[in-house]
């Protein structure tokens, strides 16, 4: 588990780095690097809230699954 936790951090280390660069670097101009970053970051916010209900559901018919599970044994 810990070497899980250590790549997620590195990969977010790199993309943050990553980012950084490529704002002192961009031939673009500054409203528009602005513009196109926000809008990756409102994709990125989405798609985690997305798997995020997707991830509750399956707990949740997992945690039912388990209750009536357990009320058959009873």
């Amino acid at each position: 588990m810990g070497g899980l936790v250590r790549f997620v951090g590195g990969a977010i280390v790199g993309a943050a780095l990553g980012m950084v660069a490529g704002l002192l670097l961009a031939p673009s101009a500054g409203a528009d690097i602005q513009r196109r970053m926000r809008a990756r970051v409102e994709e990125a916010l989405e798609a985690g809230k997305q798997a995020a209900a997707a991830r509750e559901a399956e707990l949740q018919a997992e945690f039912e699954r388990a209750r009536k599970g357990a009320a058959n044994t009873a």
